[in-house]
């Protein structure tokens, strides 16, 4: 191999470390920029701002790895993807990746419970049974994990030559790439977008009787209900921008770069945009003001909003 191939390879090396930094630590900035949102803002204090607040975590640790992994392993090459050090991480960035899944679909089923059954959906989402949701969301990432402990047949990791994550050449690596991957990405993805086409449509319908009322309450709760869906809406087109990037797009072309910007830089990308998505649709000066005087709201034990003056 000759010294200007052995160059060109190592600019390419740095070119992508770069890219894959920026966007991971600029995607890691906006989700804690969500975060600190969610806790600030009085409309997210409800059972929609947990679940939202639990998906920017999930967003946030996938960015981690990417910004203290894969990045100076992109750069400096380093071959970690056949020891148990890189193995593990890619099981974290794997748990991380299917929490945002179930939070979608949590969060899409939140929204149309929520417009479906107005008069319940303070019972149904009280206090006690968000947190549940939560750590069912969690469980089940979990439990989409549990065979990468048999790390020798199951395993994703990062391929440092190709820019990629990859599953062994196993039927354990066929299996969880198949099945627990890729299947359960799209089932997801179905099911969420049947629950926001109907969702979609109940709004609709309640705006419409807002409009001829006079109740004032009534039609701030439909602008909200509104934003809401469409925060959720936007955080699913960019659920299935990755899916489909993933496990369709990148499989049209077996360029190195193409592959990468279809797979790799797809997946930090829609992480990174999606924290920002909540940071564009909540964010307010005035939550990094020291003398607010506005009233916040908080969890009561039923699950209603509570006004709470602040100190």
């Amino acid at each position: 191999m000759t010294n200007s191939t052995l160059n060109s390879e190592f600019d390419q090396n740095i070119t992508a470390g770069v890219i894959i930094f920026i966007i991971s630590f600029s995607g890691a900035i906006f989700n804690i920029l969500a975060m600190i949102v969610v806790l600030k803002s009085p409309i997210l204090r409800n059972a929609f701002g947990a679940m939202c607040f639990s998906h920017t975590i999930a967003n946030f640790g996938v960015l981690f790895v990417f910004v203290f992994y894969v990045t100076p392993s992109t750069i400096f090459q380093y071959q970690y993807s056949e020891l148990r050090f890189g193995k593990i991480l890619g099981q974290i960035n794997i748990l991380f990746w299917n929490a945002c899944c179930y939070s979608h679909l949590a969060i899409s089923l939140n929204r149309f419970i929520s417009i479906s059954m107005p008069t319940k959906v303070s019972q149904l989402y009280n206090f006690r049974n968000t947190i549940l949701i939560i750590l069912l969301v969690w469980c089940l990432a979990f439990c989409h994990i549990s065979p990468y402990f048999w790390a020798e047949q199951c395993y994703v990791a990062y391929n440092v030559e190709e820019w990629v994550w990859e599953f062994p050449d196993t039927e354990c690596g066929y299996f969880i790439s198949t099945y627990t991957d890729y299947y359960s990405s799209v089932l997801i993805f179905i099911v969420m977008s049947c629950l926001d086409f109907g969702t979609f449509a109940l709004l609709v319908a309640y705006n419409k009787k807002t409009k001829i009322s006079s109740n004032d309450e009534a039609k701030r709760r439909a602008r909200t209900e509104i934003r809401f869906f469409t925060q959720s809406c936007l955080q699913g087109v960019l659920f299935f921008y990755e899916v489909f990037m993933f496990y369709y797009v990148c499989t049209l072309n077996t360029d190195k770069w193409y592959v990468f910007f279809t797979t790799t830089f797809a997946w930090e990308l829609c992480h990174c945009l999606d924290g920002l998505v909540v940071v564009i649709f909540h964010f307010r000066r005035s939550f990094f003001g020291s003398n607010s005087r506005q009233n916040t709201k908080a969890f009561s034990k039923d699950g209603r909003s509570i006004s709470v003056k602040p100190k």
